[in-house]
């Protein structure tokens, strides 16, 4: 471990950035006895190389980490990046979890999350991950916190990744349904759950109360119906008087 730390600090960035992740991979194999959910599978992965050897410590520790996301996260946006700076890439992981409830950025190995969606339910997202890309996800942590909206959430997501040019949206799964950028545009566009409840309560009640509205309206009419018969007997009994005498 401390080896790892050496070279962090006096390698580049890109090498920086391998040695953070085998220090997370560390961690990980450290905390293993917490089990990390799994995708269903109709196969068990891989376990050996084409060369029958157990893959790396790291490969081993970004599977599980990509695993994760899709199990947890009630929702993963897939994005291309192109050309982003560091300043841009920081920039767009702030107003992630600022302006989308929390969500995070993780830049991904376009084979390695291949290997992990392969054989599930997911597995058609594959086709999206080409050339330089990326996940928009949410821990359970910020999931769980009361008032989270996931699909206002995605639309947050969305509206941000239109703002930057640089950021390409390829497609989402959400729960269990998988969508592409146009069915992505439609979900989100949906109305709020509660707006949904108010138009279902009002569709079933105003049969309700268009019934109960005729009802009151019979007793109204048959009153006016008797009082007129009352007015015109009324108005017929002094000519039979006059009539008599």
């Amino acid at each position: 471990m401390f080896a790892a730390v050496y070279s962090a600090a006096r390698c580049p960035l890109g090498l920086a950035r391998r040695a953070a992740i085998q220090l997370r991979s560390m961690a990980s194999t450290a905390t293993s006895s917490v089990q990390q959910p799994k995708l269903e599978r109709s196969h068990a992965p891989k376990a050996l190389t084409m060369y029958k050897k157990p893959f790396t410590q790291r490969k081993q520790f970004l599977f599980s980490e990509y695993e994760g996301q899709f199990t947890t996260s009630p929702a993963v946006v897939v994005v291309q990046h192109h050309n982003l700076s560091g300043a841009e890439l920081l920039e767009y992981r702030r107003d992630l979890k600022l302006s989308a409830q929390g969500a995070r950025l993780m830049i991904v190995r376009s084979k390695m999350i291949k290997a992990v969606l392969r054989n599930t339910r997911f597995a058609n997202l594959g086709s999206l991950f080409t050339g330089p890309t990326a996940i928009v996800y949410w821990r359970e942590a910020e999931a769980g916190v009361e008032g989270f909206d996931s699909i206002l959430a995605v639309k947050q997501a969305m509206d941000l990744a239109k703002k930057q040019k640089k950021i390409i949206l390829m497609g989402a799964k959400y729960g269990e349904t998988l969508l592409n950028p146009n069915m992505m545009k439609d979900f989100v566009n949906l109305p709020h759950i509660n707006q949904l409840r108010a138009q279902v309560l009002g569709v079933i009640q105003s049969p309700a109360q268009q019934l109960s509205s005729v009802l009151q309206r019979i007793p109204q009419r048959l009153v006016g119906v008797l009082q007129q018969k009352v007015d015109a007997e009324g108005e017929g009994k002094p000519e039979e008087q006059q009539s008599q005498q």
